[in-house]
């Protein structure tokens, strides 16, 4: 009877064991969204984080990612992605509040030709059911980090946090 799956390759040489049997894949859609330019460091935890979803969606822990580009600063009022990003960060300020965002998400009062500017975090995982947002990583409020939606996906805990 398969328990579990051990799988190699996390960063610290250590096997992320995903719990697969006994639990149903997790319903909702999973997007991982990406600033546009990203530091090595962040790439290297980028390639981690897609390749723990890799994993997930081989145990059908979860079926299928979205990842989603976006840009690292937005001045508003925009149009075009820019303005589908801030309509992103609007729709989780909305359902957590701003300051569960920082210090991932940053917004400042505009310069006089802009109303406002936000920075966007360079990792982030919003997770939908029936286009609800339901869970939000990372999270200063609830200390959550990307890697912990990946540790609870993997030992099969709930990752609803909103």
């Amino acid at each position: 009877m398969l328990r579990g799956l051990d799988v190699w390759g996390t960063s610290d040489g250590e096997p992320t064991i995903i719990k697969a049997a006994g639990r149903d894949a997790l319903s909702g859609d999973v997007t991982v969204y990406v600033a546009n330019s990203l530091s090595a460091e962040s790439h290297d935890r980028l390639r981690s984080v897609l390749d723990n979803f890799d994993r997930l969606e081989a145990a059908e822990v979860v079926d299928g990612v979205r990842v989603t580009r976006w840009p690292e600063t937005v001045e508003a009022p925009t149009d075009g992605p820019a303005a589908a990003a801030l309509a992103c960060y609007d729709e989780f300020v909305e359902a957590v509040g701003a300051d569960a965002l920082e210090p991932h998400f940053e917004e400042r009062a505009g310069d006089g030709t802009h109303e406002r500017t936000v920075e966007f975090a360079d990792i982030c995982i919003a997770i939908r059911e029936d286009g609800e947002l339901t869970g939000l990583y990372p999270r200063a409020d609830e200390d959550a980090s990307v890697e912990d939606c990946l540790t609870a996906l993997a030992a099969g805990n709930p990752v609803e946090n909103v």
